[in-house]
């Protein structure tokens, strides 16, 4: 719907740009080649769009090798691959109270099976201390995994001294940047993030069933999906090669297509510029929400300390009620709810209604921020 004020971009980034539409759309169209498979030039076309898309996610986020970029169908699908192909039966992990189900649900199901979890608690803002986990960490730690901001409390991740403290005790650093990937720059080498997972379809300006599991080495995740790959088909086995390893199948490689359009639009638009755009927006939506008696804020209170989210109550009023509000009689498309995150809602005190959230997106305007603002305090004074 074209009236709306869309500001659900932590779900999913809309709109996306014009080039991203159009290299889906070409590529479909004009291509439409299984990529790495026949030998004919549309195949070689696809494999060669594919493959230019892996070096861009190896340069973008500062991987040593395009091979150690597997591509996946969402960041859900990339975090599964990464717990449940790394983790056994009496592996220790470390994760926090406030993740996302796509981390959390499958640690629990592993929990089933006999890997031992641990919860890192993080303070009322959302953020998690590297001195709080140090003592956490055993010599059968295997993994230590979190998002790089909680997409309910927005608390952007002291990654570099987590992930130093991991590694003194020998386990690996895996990070969840859903809500960070295209929004701020993400240096894996700089940082110590041994395996990096990003969906496409939000602050990359994807399409949906793209994303990556992007890894500094080979960190011996085993595939949960064996089949073709295009490579060392008289084998009996998978081949156990990266990326040929953790991709069996066919890839949306229109999808993936268009993730390297947008990759190259945000580095013509450059990452430092969106990065200051949507902290300006946050500032913005921060001072409106700040400036109502009735509201309360989950997360940090400054813009340059979250990501580009904030989750709120107006109280008397519960999430849903509010989002219908904001819906029917405004126009605003925010979402009300648990956010699939319900550990962040118990951590800070919401659960089981949970909180509305407000997301804007590269493409928000100043005049859509200010339609939210007037919409909640009108609210706010009369209902």
């Amino acid at each position: 719907m074209l009236n709306m004020h869309y500001f659900d971009n932590a779900a999913t980034s809309w709109p996306k740009p014009e080039a991203v539409y159009q290299t889906a759309d070409k590529f479909m169209r004009e291509i439409g080649a299984n990529p790495g498979r026949s030998g004919h030039c549309l195949a070689k076309q696809a494999d060669t769009i594919v493959e230019e898309t892996r070096e861009l996610l190896a340069e973008f986020f500062g991987a040593p090798d395009p091979k150690l970029v597997t591509f996946t169908f969402n960041g859900t699908d990339g975090l599964n691959l990464v717990i449940k192909g790394l983790l056994a039966p009496g592996d220790h992990a470390i994760t926090s109270n406030i993740e996302h189900n796509s981390v959390s649900r499958p640690l629990r199901r592993l929990e089933q099976q006999g890997v031992d979890v641990t919860y890192l608690q993080a303070d009322a803002n959302g953020l998690l201390f590297a001195e709080n986990l140090a003592p956490l960490l055993r010599p059968e730690t295997k993994l230590v995994i979190m998002s790089h901001a909680s997409n309910v409390l927005g608390a952007v991740q002291d990654v570099a001294a987590l992930a130093k403290v991991a590694h003194q005790n020998g386990a690996l650093f895996a990070l969840d940047a859903a809500q960070t990937a295209g929004h701020q720059p993400i240096d894996m080498q700089a940082l110590g993030i041994d395996i990096l997972v990003v969906p496409g379809h939000k602050g990359l300006l994807a399409p949906y069933g793209t994303g990556a599991v992007i890894s500094l080495r080979d960190a011996g995740i085993l595939p949960w999906r064996d089949g073709g790959t295009g490579i060392k088909s008289d084998s009996r086995m998978h081949p156990n090669e990266l990326p040929y390893r953790l991709e069996g199948g066919t890839l949306n490689a229109a999808g993936i297509a268009g993730l390297g359009a947008a990759i190259k639009f945000i580095n013509a638009e450059g990452l430092t510029n969106i990065a200051a755009k949507e902290s300006n927006d946050m500032q913005q939506l921060l001072a409106c929400l700040q400036a109502e008696e009735r509201i309360t804020i989950y997360g940090p209170r400054s813009a340059a300390e979250r990501a580009g989210l904030v989750a709120f109550n107006v109280a008397g009023l519960s999430s849903a009620e509010l989002g219908q509000l904001l819906n029917d009689d405004w126009r605003v498309a925010g979402r009300p709810g648990l956010h699939c995150s319900p550990l962040s809602h118990r951590a800070v005190g919401t659960f089981p209604d949970g909180s509305y959230r407000l997301s804007p997106g590269y493409f928000t305007t100043p005049n859509a921020i200010e339609s939210v603002c007037a919409a909640i305090r009108q609210i706010c004074r009369e209902q």
